[in-house]
């Protein structure tokens, strides 16, 4: 015949299920960061100039020399890349860093445009640089901000959660098996 032994209350055991889950959120750095890349590839379909100038037309050596004759390379040369360390800086997580290069690139190419093309004008009378600058330009110059701002703020790619669960693996009463 089974013996009945009653466990006392503090003999009781709890087993204690942790889980941990990586939940993907949006975070500022992450949204200004694809603002930023959205902003620069639309830059490079605009006009730069008044003159319906676009990136494709401007050659990589004006932002060096403002008399240059070559034609190519272009200033996409520039903006593709640093357009693509946006892009890759906002999806992939902890890559902070690589937005705010992107940004600085972007920065870098539309001053050394401006430097250049204003001591170009700096030759013709009466010309001023904010007159022949257009919509493109400023919409580089606004996302290559956005773009180091947004490598400053918190990317928010990825939570880590952990949930803690109690199971009861004891029971107050057990039958001692027969021998």
């Amino acid at each position: 015949m089974a013996r009945t032994h009653h466990i006392e209350p503090a003999a009781r055991r709890d087993h204690v299920v942790q889980r941990a889950s990586w939940i993907p959120a949006l975070g500022p750095g992450m949204v200004l960061g694809a603002v930023s890349t959205v902003g620069v590839v639309v830059a490079m379909f605009m006009s730069w100039r008044t003159t319906d100038v676009h990136p494709s037309g401007i050659p990589f050596a004006f932002l060096f020399d403002n008399g240059t004759t070559a034609h190519d390379p272009t200033i996409l040369l520039a903006l593709i890349p640093f357009a693509v360390l946006l892009g890759v800086g906002t999806v992939m997580p902890g890559a902070s860093a690589a937005r705010i290069i992107g940004g600085l690139g972007v920065l870098a190419v539309v001053a050394l445009f401006a430097i250049q093309l204003n001591q170009q004008l700096d030759n013709l009378p009466g010309a001023n640089l904010g007159d022949v600058l257009d919509t493109g330009f400023y919409v580089a110059a606004i996302s290559g901000f956005v773009g180091l701002v947004s490598g400053f703020l918190p990317s928010g790619w990825a939570r880590r959660t952990e949930t803690a669960s109690s199971v009861d693996v004891g029971s107050d009463v057990y039958d001692e098996p027969r021998i």
